[in-house]
This record gives C-alpha cells, structure tokens and sequence, in this order.
C-alpha cells in the first residue's frame, strides 16, 4: 500500500512539473518575419519558424501538441508539432479572404476562424484535420478575434470596430458585452475568474469586464497609442497579463493600478501571443 501511494504521488509530481515546465515558455508571431519562443525562466528567445506572413493569432491542441495559426494574407490556416526537435509545417485548410482570429476546440475537435472582405465578415468551422468546412455565422462587422469557453459552450467574438459579444456556439444567445467606438485587435480571456481583457488601440487602455459585461474596469495604460504603437496582442495565464506594446513583449498583474514590464524588444511588431 506505502508503495502504491509512493508512485501514485511520483506520477502527480512528475505530471506537475511537465506541467508547470510546458507553461515556462511563450510562443509569439512577429510582423512578416518569424514565430519566436520566450522562455520565461532564462529570458531567451528562440526562433522557431521563418513566417513571411501575417499572423494574428496562434492557439494550441494540447491534445494533439500542434500549434495552429492563420497566415492574413495567404489566405490559410497552417500548424506544426510542439515541442519537437524539428519543426514541419502543414497546411490545415484554405480560407477565403483574410482569417484573422482563430481558436481551438480540443474537446469536440473544431478549428473556429474569423474572415473578412473588408467590414463584411464571418465565422467559420472546421474539423482538425481540415475536413468538414462550415460557416456557422454571416455578416458580421470585421470579425478580428476570436476566443472559445468550450467548457460553458460559449464564443466569444471582437468586431473590431463595434463591438464585443458572447453567444453560444452555434450561434444562439447572442449577448452584447462591450460597444467599442474604436478598433480593438486584441482580447482574450480569465476562464477561472470569468473575466474578459482586451486593449484599446487608440488610447493604450488594457481594459477588462466579467463575461457577463458587468464589472468594467480600466486595469492599466500600456503607454502605446495608434498610429505610431499598436497592442496586437494580449494572453491571460493565471494571475498574469502577457501583451505586446508593439515590438515589446510585456508582462503585468490582472489586479487594477499596477504597472507593467517589458520582457523583451524585438525588432518587428509583435503580432500574436
């Protein structure tokens, strides 16, 4: 019996520290240039593939350790095994015109994407494997970011220069959360505290309300105001608020009034987190 207890908490421990070793490193897209890595704990970056495109958004199957994104301008949506010693890239499935926003559903394993011409745009759906393409919603208002609560079945989607809204996932129960009057590219969410972060391009705000759209509150200012700055990007770990400020990858604290820091300055715009 004191044996089995042993390995069973052996098990738990080695399963942890895996855990906690995976969650050490952050993946970000660069303007046209490259997919880089962060690795928190020593500070360095590490480039993981040469892009020559456009990424507004990587996301992650846990599942099946592939890392998933979206090239703006060619018009599809690639991926690659992570961690490996080698990185291969495939292309999952042709889009029509400019996928932007992407997200994940390991549990019922579907790609969500958002596309656009212009101000008209949809959302869109696939299987993994890139089979089975169907559009799930039409005419939307340039539909730029896109997040899944695959636990609580909801959607949550940026029209980048109107609005911020919930529904579920097939469509029913729309509810508005947030009217923007200025372009957002970036939003993600806190799933264990229910609460939705976002930055506001024009005034630098880092902005955040409860998914019911109660509760707002102005966390912090990045100091980065279009057009000369852009915040593309933004990612919720815990307690922690990862964001780029431009060519800065920074970091701060999901409690309002503190300040932020920079982890890192790259040489292009820092498009994805």
């Amino acid at each position: 019996m004191d044996l089995q207890i042993w390995v069973y908490e052996y098990l738990i421990l080695k399963f942890t520290f895996s855990l906690v070793c995976a969650q050490s490193k952050i993946l970000f897209a660069t303007q046209n240039a490259f997919i880089k890595e962060f690795d928190l704990q020593t500070r360095k970056v590490t480039v993981l593939l040469e892009l020559a495109a456009t990424v507004y958004s990587i996301d992650y199957d846990y599942k099946t350790k592939q890392v998933y994104f979206p090239r703006y301008f060619n018009n599809d949506i690639m991926r690659f095994g992570y961690p490996t010693g080698c990185i291969v890239v495939h292309k999952v499935v042709s889009t029509s015109n400019r996928p932007a926003g992407l997200a994940i559903d390991s549990t019922h394993n579907h790609i969500y994407w958002t596309e656009s011409v212009g101000s008209i745009g949809r959302i869109v759906r696939c299987n993994l494997d890139g089979s089975n393409i169907t559009v799930i919603a039409h005419s939307l208002d340039y539909p730029f970011v896109l997040r899944l609560d695959v636990k609580n079945s909801w959607m949550f989607v940026v029209e980048r220069f109107l609005k911020i809204s919930k529904s579920r996932l097939d469509l029913t129960e729309q509810q508005l959360l947030e009217n923007i009057h200025s372009d957002v590219t970036c939003m993600d969410i806190d799933m264990e505290n229910e609460r939705l972060y976002w930055i506001v391009d024009n005034t630098g705000n880092l902005n955040s309300a409860m998914v019911n759209g109660s509760d707002f509150k102005t966390i912090l200012n990045t100091n980065c105001k279009s057009t000369i700055c852009n915040n593309k990007a933004i990612d919720i770990f815990g307690t922690h608020i990862y964001f780029s400020n431009h060519n800065q990858l920074a970091m701060s604290n999901t409690s309002k009034g503190l300040d932020f820091t920079v982890l890192y300055n790259d040489t292009n715009r820092i498009d994805s987190i």
